[in-house]
């Protein structure tokens, strides 16, 4: 007799979810080394802030490309359309945010840098609440 046994499958996800998924934590350490940056004016955290932008507008463009891929393959449903224009809002902010933080010391990140920050930030957040209101992932169990 066989062996079987259910395995629980992700139906339908979209592929570009898991770089922006990245490029989202990278603008997140963004705020937070900024705010270290503002507290401590420790040349370091400017730089981290940079790093991490740069990161995260890679990762974003990679993202940027599987969305692309996701909309030719039909993975992405019109419920999804606020979620992606939510990630493009959010990965404008972060490139003008990296043009700031390319200046030199404090005025690289006090007061426009954390501004732009912290509304990356607050972009996300509300992505994510209308990403939690409208429901949850589809889940089929495949025998």
């Amino acid at each position: 007799m066989a062996n079987s046994r259910s395995i629980p499958v992700v139906v339908g996800r979209p592929i570009h979810r898991t770089p922006m998924a990245v490029a989202n934590a990278c603008f997140i350490g963004t705020l937070l080394t900024d705010l270290t940056y503002w507290r401590t004016a420790e040349m370091m955290w400017a730089d981290f802030s940079a790093w991490l932008l740069f990161a995260g507008l890679v990762m974003g463009a990679l993202a940027v490309l599987a969305a692309l891929f996701d909309l030719f393959t039909r993975r992405i449903l019109r419920k999804h359309g606020a979620h992606l224009l939510g990630g493009l809002v959010v990965l404008v902010l972060s490139f003008f945010n990296a043009l700031v933080h390319s200046r030199d010391a404090w005025t690289s990140v006090v007061p426009t840098g954390l501004i732009l920050s912290a509304a990356a930030v607050i972009v996300l957040v509300l992505v994510w609440l209308l990403e939690w209101s409208t429901g949850r992932t589809r889940v089929e169990v495949l025998e």
